[in-house]
């Protein structure tokens, strides 16, 4: 059993998450459109798709920026941020309203395509530490099976 309480939700995520976080997004997407074909109507599934393009632009722009902010000077990415953000977010409002306008909209299939890359996120951030916690928890408890203490790092055992 795990005594430490530290140690129980510790969370390390590599280089590769948010590739991965964006490439599984990118196919819930797919899945949820295409499913969407035949069970929702075309408004319906006009609305997933726009809310999941938005959402994976959103997610892209975001990891781009921060990539760009890790490369350059402190000072540059403040003003960087602020110009990105502000043209990030007018253009996506633009692009929410007229879609709004000139098209019928599903409210509940545009948020949960909007909402799909922070569903993809969580869901692969609980997993971690759910496994972090199961692997740790397994190995707590393997090593003294039978009351005798076993050391699994040693060679033939």
């Amino acid at each position: 059993m795990i005594t430490d309480e530290k140690d129980k939700f510790s969370l390390s995520l590599d280089d590769g998450f948010p590739d991965r976080v964006l490439r599984t997004s990118l196919y819930l997407s797919l899945m949820i459109i295409v499913c969407s074909l035949s069970y929702v109507s075309f408004v319906g599934t006009v609305s997933v798709a726009v809310g999941c393009f938005i959402s994976l632009t959103l997610y892209k722009t975001l990891w781009w920026m921060v990539q760009y902010a890790v490369r350059h000077k402190r000072s540059e990415i403040k003003g960087f941020f602020l110009k990105v953000s502000l043209v990030k977010y007018g253009i996506v409002g633009a692009m929410l309203l007229s879609f709004c306008l000139f098209f019928e909209v599903n409210a509940v299939a545009l948020a949960l395509g909007l909402g799909i890359v922070l569903i993809v996120l969580v869901m692969k951030i609980v997993s971690k530490l759910l496994v972090n916690y199961m692997n740790k928890s397994i190995n707590g408890s393997s090593r003294h099976i039978g009351g005798v203490s076993v050391d699994s790092s040693k060679k033939g055992v």
